[in-house]
């Protein structure tokens, strides 16, 4: 009984040093790493309101957010020139407080069709929200919204972004493969966690 034992706790090491994150199969170690301010980790999303991808990935991100409050979620809406109209709807809603309150909307209503990459569609979907369309487009045009949008851009290349959704641990490893395995994602958050205790900010 004893050798089985033991034998079952071998195999099952074994099997949980398997499960381990891999660099270049899991996750990719970003070169300049800089680490975020604060004492939570932080993930960040790269995202499209319009990628089917992020779509399905939204309410499993949400699911396991809820389970991880010791995170920090910062949301980062990439863009090409197509995407513009999103992506600084996506910063006015987040500068006026709605971002969490029409997240799941505006995905659903881009997946079932609704043209609000187009800016009078966009405008006259966000007043049915509820939200003073004056107030918005003020918001949209802003040169807040217009520094948020450049602040991204750089941030997306120094980082090495290429494509939605991506997520980034803690400004340490860009997460590859299936984004769905939040199992890999509490490993990087372990790891990130530990190379803070080895790596303090100056």
């Amino acid at each position: 009984m004893a050798s089985y034992a033991a034998g079952f706790l071998l195999l099952l090491s074994s099997l949980c040093a398997l499960a381990q994150p891999e660099a270049g199969r899991d996750y990719l170690p970003i070169i300049q790493v800089q680490q975020p301010q604060g004492d939570k980790i932080e993930l960040v999303e790269f995202f499209y309101y319009g990628c089917p991808q992020c779509f399905e990935l939204e309410p499993i991100l949400q699911d396991w957010l809820e389970r991880r409050r010791d995170i920090k979620i910062v949301r980062i809406p990439a863009f090409r020139s197509s995407w513009l109209a999103l992506a600084k709807a996506y910063y006015a809603l987040e500068i006026m407080g709605q971002e969490d309150r029409l997240r799941r909307r505006i995905f659903s209503a881009l997946h079932d069709g609704m043209d609000l990459i187009n800016e009078r569609v966009l405008f006259d979907w966000i007043e049915k929200q509820g939200i003073d369309r004056k107030k918005f487009e003020s918001v949209y045009f802003s040169s807040a919204v217009a520094n948020k949008i450049d602040d991204s851009e750089k941030k997306a290349r120094r980082l090495g972004i290429s494509g939605v959704p991506s997520l980034v641990v803690d400004g340490r490893y860009l997460v590859l493969g299936n984004l769905a395995r939040t199992d890999i994602l509490d490993q990087l958050v372990a790891m990130a966690g530990k190379e803070r205790i080895s790596q303090p900010l100056q």
